[in-house]
């Protein structure tokens, strides 16, 4: 008797949408391209079948489908631990399960609702969005707009996609946690969703002139990497910028001042923290509003 609808939305409701391995926000349908990483399944400790994954247990078939037995993963990790058996054998997974519910716990009880607004965006990571958006039950059809690399080639287009993401940014209730609240908790934070109003320095930030440069940008070093970063409480916290998803050529500027540094808000989600450093990978970055430019701009 395989898990039943009731128990899976349950398990995905106490693991918040998130891998218990890698924390990594992954939501249901995988009909679409969307990478592994991204798309969860609920997994069984203990396999539903005998001759399965940790399957040799007194459990009975019915335990074996109970929340109690379960955990939800990304694609990636559930392919992993029913691969790597030794590695991952019943009280290690019991273990991840048990220190998951209690980070979500964490993250639940200081996350708050973001109440910045931006007046322009000048960074979307469309990949990200579209997953967290999914997550809140909504979403933003971009088939109109076609194939594309990264947003600077739609053009004209832009506009409308930019319109998009505002309503939907406005329709569902983000929640995140100050970038300087998730400092303090070190190691903790990571897959943590952080909002952050903070002067950045700017780093190997290039308009690629070809779409081939767009795709190539980020090679997974730092030192070249295009990124901005702000040392807080004697943590220096970077963010990759990917040019794909920079809108604008004043958007670019911003990205290029000639002090090399700039005012930037938005959210993020804590990828690694690693003593004196924090990475995060941003999910929307702008200019913050103020009573002046909504006066000015109606």
């Amino acid at each position: 008797m395989p898990v039943s609808p009731a128990v899976r939305r349950s398990v995905w409701v106490r693991d918040a949408g998130c891998c218990a391995i890698c924390r990594e926000r992954v939501y249901l349908d995988a009909l679409d391209a969307t990478p592994a990483q991204f798309r969860g399944e609920v997994a069984h400790i203990v396999a539903e079948q005998l001759d399965g994954p940790r399957g040799n247990s007194p459990l009975t078939g019915e335990e074996r489908n109970q929340e109690s037995n379960l955990l939800l993963l990304c694609f990636d990790h559930h392919n992993e631990i029913d691969t790597n058996v030794p590695q991952y054998p019943v009280d290690r997974l019991q273990s991840i399960r048990a220190d998951h519910g209690a980070w979500v716990a964490d993250r639940l009880r200081l996350e708050t609702p973001w109440q910045t607004k931006l007046h322009n965006f000048y960074y979307l990571n469309v990949p990200r969005l579209q997953v967290l958006s999914a997550m809140s039950g909504a979403s933003l059809n971009l088939s109109q707009y076609g194939e594309f690399v990264a947003l600077h080639e739609l053009g004209w287009e832009l506009g409308g996609l930019m319109a998009g993401y505002k309503r939907l940014l406005e329709h569902i209730e983000l929640k995140s946690i100050p970038l300087a609240n998730a400092l303090s908790r070190g190691s903790e934070a990571r897959g943590w969703i952080v909002s952050f109003d903070a002067r950045f320095r700017t780093k190997n930030i290039d308009m690629p002139q070809t779409t081939e440069g767009y795709r190539t940008a980020v090679r997974g070093d730092l030192r070249t990497d295009p990124h901005i970063y702000v040392k807080l409480t004697g943590v220096k916290v970077s963010m990759v910028i990917d040019p794909r998803w920079i809108t604008t050529t004043t958007a670019f500027v911003q990205f290029r001042p000639s002090s090399g540094q700039n005012q930037f808000a938005g959210l993020g989600i804590v990828n690694a923290v690693d003593g004196q450093s924090m990475s995060v990978t941003p999910l929307v970055i702008g200019l913050p509003s103020n009573p002046f430019i909504e006066a000015f701009y109606g």
